[in-house]
């Protein structure tokens, strides 16, 4: 019969066993570094939207404002430049630059528009083109806000054909 016999697997001295750690440790000085720098941390903004409300009886209760604003405001964002609009009329058109967008050009257009002929206006709408990336789509709107602090979205610049 193969194996030891009972006495001899009693007496059996176990010698100590040491673990080989040290491997295990650089996998951790590797693996915890990497594992952190992959780590994806969630960063929340936050855009301020003026959007129509589904609420009818808000609009039929609502007090008639003494003064109406006569005129509204509209900023066209295509992938050819902007279109700044007043009731289907084109005021100002600014075209792209060599690097994109022309954000100053846009800027002070609002302001001397706003000082000349939409003093009492606040809002301004715009109609976004498809091919309009979302960075550009937040400066814009960031550019409007000092001349028009009520920035809407619309659906998209339509175009006729």
């Amino acid at each position: 019969m193969a194996g030891f016999s009972p006495s001899k697997r009693r007496h059996t001295k176990h010698s100590d066993v040491d673990l080989p750690l040290i491997p295990a440790m650089s996998l951790m000085v590797v693996l915890v570094p990497m594992l952190i720098q992959t780590a994806a941390f969630v960063k929340l903004s936050s855009v301020q939207l003026n959007l129509p409300s589904t609420d009818v009886v808000t609009y039929v209760d609502a007090p008639v404002q003494q003064q109406m604003v006569t005129e509204s405001i509209s900023l066209a964002v295509t992938r050819q430049g902007f279109q700044i609009i007043s009731e289907e009329a084109t005021l100002r058109k600014i075209p792209l630059k060599a690097g994109g967008f022309d954000f100053d050009a846009l800027g002070s257009a609002l302001g001397e528009l706003k000082r000349s002929q939409f003093a009492g206006q606040t809002a301004i709408i715009l109609l976004v083109d498809d091919g309009v990336i979302y960075d550009d789509i937040i400066h814009t709107m960031d550019v409007c806000r000092p001349s028009f602090p009520g920035v809407s979205l619309a659906d998209r610049v339509q175009t006729g054909g």
